[in-house]
């Protein structure tokens, strides 16, 4: 699992343990990774950078010399955003495709032989931001577009190999600093943007929760899970009207 040491990644970790699956997590940051294998107990910590080819196969290679398989791939590191398009830079940019959909990628990459294998699965954790736009959350929202599509395309391509890729999409998480992380962003976006899903009238979700819908999109190897499931209403307007869709988008977000 890439992302694991923290928050979703966390939580997810905990419930696959619990389930009795062997979980190996991967992060950056050595002491926060110690902290998560005080929690979690048995589990394979591996300090690597998920946007790393080489490091993304030393991760494979060394889950594989611990457990001899792989059943499923989560990628769950990622990375939000607020801020105008009109004072995006396309570094920023860049740097939010690198860790919301190119990790997703190179780590899919590492594991695919040994998922062949097993007839595994793939689950990466996109945002509500790649199936609306809602305003003010900088290169977010295309970085997470850009997973969505990275998703199917991998799905189509792998289904006559036995490998499931499915998507789960959550709404805003609910998390210590919500609402403080993003104070400094862009002096020029309405205060209630920094809030959690820029400032869309979305109730936060439980790690616990977003963790569960993970597990299951995989156990049943679903295409595509929407927390909260309304959003699949607003999704079909958008699909009928999108003009309509914009208008009730931008009723519930910052403005």
């Amino acid at each position: 699992m890439t992302g694991g040491s923290a928050g979703l990644g966390l939580a997810l970790a905990r419930l696959l343990l619990q389930q009795g699956w062997s979980v190996s997590i991967t992060g950056r940051n050595a002491n926060q990774l110690q902290t998560a294998a005080d929690q979690l107990g048995h589990v394979q910590t591996i300090l690597a950078d998920a946007s790393d080819i080489d490091e993304a196969n030393k991760t494979v290679n060394t889950h594989i010399e611990h457990f001899g398989r792989i059943d499923a791939l989560f990628n769950v590191v990622g990375q939000s955003d607020r801020g105008r398009v009109e004072s995006l830079s396309p570094d920023r940019l860049r740097e939010l495709l690198d860790t919301n959909v190119l990790t997703a990628l190179i780590n899919a990459q590492a594991a695919l032989d040994h998922l062949r294998q097993t007839r595994g699965v793939i689950i990466n954790v996109g945002s509500l931001a790649g199936c609306l736009a809602p305003g003010y959350l900088g290169g977010y929202v295309t970085a997470k577009h850009a997973l969505r599509g990275l998703t199917r395309q991998m799905r189509m391509e792998l289904r006559d190999s036995g490998v499931h890729v499915g998507m789960v999409c959550p709404g805003p998480i609910q998390r210590d600093d919500a609402g403080t992380r993003y104070q400094q962003s862009d002096p020029s976006i309405p205060d209630a943007a920094n809030m959690p899903g820029g400032g869309a009238k979305v109730k936060g979700l439980a790690p616990e929760r977003v963790a569960r819908a993970i597990v299951d999109c995989a156990a049943r190897r679903r295409i595509e899970v929407i927390l909260p499931w309304k959003i699949r209403l607003l999704m079909m307007i958008d699909d009928l009207s999108p003009a309509w869709a914009d208008r009730i988008l931008a009723a519930k977000t910052a403005g």
